[in-house]
């Protein structure tokens, strides 16, 4: 079977020159093929393959050109930088976090925004939003950064990461509660 899937490969690859293919069929009933001519064989005539020329080179991509800026530079921006959670912030009972984050300048056309939590992307990002609520979210210490790819998926802009902590209650660390203040003493009265 591998040698009639390697035949057929053969015939129907491009690379294929005009010729002549034996084939023949030995006593196990296996098809075989070969250049050699042999006992039994038919004699297959091979045309050459049609040629398939190369698409022109594109001489400048539109992403290319829409990044240069009216003075020759390429467009850049200036800052990405998440807002939202603040850097090191604890979040007590939260089983959500609100993402945000700010561009400057404003998102150019054909570029997109990736959120990454804890190095991994996170789907259901709107590739033009500022904004995202991740739910939900366990609890720990997270690290959140966001990405700006071009129409190329090439990077052009990635905030620092931002650290933040979750805390929510467990069966096993049930929430403290305030110490129950002690009972305030009697005032001291002449027994009779």
């Amino acid at each position: 079977m591998l040698r009639l899937s390697f035949a057929i490969l053969l015939l129907a690859s491009g690379t294929v020159c005009a010729g002549t293919i034996y084939k023949w069929v030995d006593a196990q009933g296996t098809i075989h093929y070969s250049d050699q001519p042999r006992p039994g064989a038919s004699q297959l005539e091979i045309e050459s393959a049609p040629r398939v020329s190369p698409p022109a080179p594109v001489v400048a991509s539109a992403t290319a050109a829409s990044s240069a800026a009216a003075d020759g530079e390429p467009f850049r921006y200036d800052s990405c930088a998440i807002s939202r959670p603040a850097a090191d912030e604890t979040l007590q009972n939260a089983f959500s976090v609100s993402v945000a984050w700010q561009i400057s300048p404003a998102l150019r056309s054909g570029d997109r925004v990736t959120l990454a939590l804890d190095g991994k992307l996170l789907a259901g990002v709107s590739p033009t939003g500022t904004s995202f609520t991740i739910a939900p979210v366990d609890r720990g210490t997270h690290t959140l950064m966001v990405s700006i790819l071009d129409a190329d998926g090439r990077g052009v802009c990635q905030s620092s990461a931002v650290t933040f902590h979750v805390r929510q209650p467990s069966l096993l660390s049930p929430p403290r509660r305030a110490p129950t203040p002690a009972p305030a003493p009697r005032p001291n009265t002449p027994r009779s």
